[in-house]
């Protein structure tokens, strides 16, 4: 059953006067998925006739756009890997950590996306195992699955990553399973300056080298 508003809705009755009020500021990637999900399954992507041989009731079927973004095309796939991630699970407590950067910094990663989005998940990604391997805090190694959004709820451009980590590991050895506190993961403040000097560091390294570019 069709919900009463869709994404596709609001985005035919409000996208063209939201790109060209964000004119400058939209890339053709968000344009390209805007519009793919205002056509999906419209007669702009064309379809075919279900037709029903005993009432003749004819029906129009139009075709999907199929993008990753368009949340008719990908409930199905989602709910898959959903269900083949449950199955990954270990039965231990799991926490969500989120990292982010900077409106400054946003502004430069919205024009060297590759870069600035490979600092993020190292920066992350590092941050988690060292101060999880250190036994001052866990003393056990980390594994995490980290997800890239570059928008926020309000549909503005905001870089973050979401990491699911459990909440505990592998010692040093591999010998036995280190549990942190129920509840109680790693002290935000630590991760935080841990995080920032990470990335701030291979953001420097990546301006000394000529990497990032300034338009």
């Amino acid at each position: 059953m069709r919900t009463a508003l869709e994404v596709a809705d609001v985005f035919r009755r409000h996208g063209p006067a939201y790109r060209l009020a964000h004119e400058g500021h939209l890339g053709r990637v968000e344009r390209r998925v805007m519009g793919a999900i205002e056509a999906c399954r419209t007669a702009a992507l064309g379809g075919h006739a279900e037709h029903c041989t005993d009432c003749g009731l004819v029906r129009q079927a139009y075709n999907s756009c199929r993008n990753r973004h368009c949340p008719k095309c990908q409930g199905l796939a989602r709910a898959d890997w959903l269900d083949a991630r449950q199955a990954d699970l270990l039965p231990v407590q799991y926490f969500h950590v989120v990292f982010t950067m900077p409106a400054q910094v946003a502004e430069i990663a919205f024009q060297n996306k590759a870069t600035l989005y490979a600092i993020l998940f190292k920066a992350a990604a590092e941050t988690l195992r060292t101060l999880g391997a250190d036994p001052r805090h866990l003393g056990a190694e980390l594994g995490v699955v980290a997800l890239l959004h570059t928008w926020g709820q309000n549909l503005h451009h905001h870089p973050h990553v979401h990491c699911v980590v459990p909440g505990g590991g592998p010692s040093p050895d591999g010998a036995r399973w280190v549990s942190c506190r129920p509840g109680f993961f790693l002290p935000v403040r630590v991760l935080s300056r841990l995080y920032r000097r990470l990335f701030l560091q291979d953001l420097q390294a990546a301006f000394e080298t000529g990497a990032l570019g300034f338009f």
